[in-house]
């Protein structure tokens, strides 16, 4: 899809606040509802746009602690892999998980209450898949910055 400069910021706009109404969105771009409208529509149909979410404050659901994980499997095996991405999915302590290179084979955003929290995940959860052969922790400080934002 080949997206002219409306396109783009009509995009940019939506991913800061996608429940503005689509009055505003076309106010701003200086366009009626319906070719606003039409957009959107073509835009998500694109694939463009993968969800609408809500972003929940942490601190707020009491999930405060947030660790960046780098977890090793024990051998490079397709199946080994494919068991532990089917594992992590189902723990809804981790929020992402990515493949990645270098010394560790995955990375893992984890939220938790406490430390507490964390170190029973760990012992509990991650550390009874069988395939890890280390765990690697970081915890986060200070949020410096966060954006779901891509500017287009």
């Amino acid at each position: 899809m080949k997206l002219d400069e409306t396109d783009m910021k009509l995009i940019n706009m939506l991913q800061e606040d996608c429940k503005q109404p689509i009055k505003n969105l076309a106010a701003k771009l200086n366009l009626s509802i319906a070719p606003v409208h039409e957009r959107i529509k073509k835009i998500e149909k694109a694939g463009l746009i993968k969800r609408y979410v809500a972003i929940v404050d942490l601190d707020l659901i009491n999930k405060p602690l947030i660790n960046y994980c780098n977890v090793t499997i024990v051998k490079h095996n397709k199946e080994l892999f494919k068991e532990f991405e089917l594992q992590v999915k189902e723990m809804d302590e981790v929020l992402e998980c990515y493949t990645v290179s270098g010394n560790y084979d995955y990375l893992l955003k984890v939220v938790s209450s406490s430390m507490r929290d964390y170190q029973d995940f760990v012992l509990n959860k991650l550390s009874s898949l069988e395939m890890i052969s280390n765990i690697n922790s970081q915890f986060v400080l200070k949020h410096v910055k966060f954006t779901t934002s891509i500017k287009v």
